[in-house]
């Protein structure tokens, strides 16, 4: 007999939900409320009465270019059983993505999620009579590579959603690095890009088909070569930043206003997708600026994406874990 497959969210109920639409384009979010917990053993009593429970945002990765919010590959197993560990719910937002959208469009669909979830979705839960309610004073925001930036930016541009923490794993926060904006030949898991005239030419090919459309979702695994073209390159910085605006740039928000909540990040030590400078110039940096803000940073040995299969009981995974629950 064959071996049954099961999903990283089998523990969990999922309700999807438009919460925007572009140029006719619905952008859907995912609401997954654990199975096997009523929320009434171990939670205190919080915004919505006895059953509210604690909340986890989470922003899904693909280099700003593919995946979507139901990628189960991405997603850290890890991350789910603490989420499940605790009854929580978790609300995985899809967002448009590069080439066809620029950094500030998702930074729209990023505000436009959060009113939602902050105006719409306590009346959903009312409506349809949840048992479990979100609790609006217990949300943590994590995300996964480019949903990493979207964790840290959802907090420092909207700080009425009052996210208690942010857990960003293999994010590039700092951008300046110039690894990142570098074009050279370069290995991209394990694999070469097309050469770089070559690389360039299906760059243009992609956007002159695709221009004025709008997309929240694209195969990682056909489009991979997109994203590694787009990455050797080093066009990510140029297309996010095509309309320019300053809510992107996360470091000078965190000097300005002198304000984050606390902070997890992981990194693997041989990323490369995303340079390792990229996690350590951020804390460098925010720590001249904000030192007050709690911080830590686990640099381990690994590829990008490297703790998806790993447990919360990893013992450097259950210490981050910890520091979440510190403030969660």
């Amino acid at each position: 007999m064959g071996s049954i497959s099961r999903s990283k969210f089998d523990k969990f109920n999922r309700k999807d939900y438009i919460y925007s639409t572009v140029a006719d384009h619905d952008i859907w979010t995912s609401v997954f409320t654990p199975l096997d917990c009523d929320g009434r053993q171990h939670q205190p009593r919080g915004a919505y009465g006895i059953n509210s429970t604690p909340v986890l945002v989470f922003w899904h990765g693909g280099g700003f270019i593919v995946g979507n919010r139901l990628y189960e590959p991405w997603w850290p197993s890890w991350l789910l059983e603490l989420a499940h560990s605790q009854g929580a719910m978790i609300i995985a937002p899809d967002y448009r993505l590069l080439p066809e959208a620029t950094g500030a469009d998702m930074v729209d669909d990023m505000h436009e999620f959060w009113t939602w979830m902050l105006d719409e979705l306590p009346l959903i839960a009312a409506q349809e009579s949840w048992r479990l309610r979100p609790d609006p004073a217990r949300i943590i925001c994590a995300g996964h590579s480019a949903g990493g930036t979207f964790a840290l930016l959802s907090a420092l541009e909207r700080p009425d959603a009052k996210i208690k923490a942010i857990l960003s794993l293999y994010a590039a926060l700092d951008d300046s690095v110039p690894e990142l904006k570098m074009s050279r030949p370069r290995k991209i898991l394990g694999a070469w890009p097309p050469p770089p005239r070559q690389a360039e030419a299906a760059i243009r090919l992609y956007l002159k088909q695709t221009r004025g459309t709008v997309r929240t979702d694209g195969d990682p695994v056909e489009m991979w070569e997109l994203v590694t073209c787009i990455m050797q390159q080093g066009r990510l910085p140029r297309m996010l930043t095509q309309r320019p605006d300053p809510r992107l740039n996360a470091i000078a928000t965190i000097a300005k206003y002198r304000r984050s909540p606390p902070i997890w990040l992981i990194h693997g030590e041989n990323d490369s997708v995303v340079p390792p400078a990229c996690a350590t110039e951020f804390v460098r940096r925010v720590k001249e600026s904000a030192p007050h803000v709690p911080m830590i940073l686990s640099l381990k040995p690994g590829e990008h994406n490297f703790d998806a299969a790993l447990s919360m009981h990893e013992p450097w995974i259950a210490e981050g874990c910890d520091f979440l629950l510190r403030y969660w």
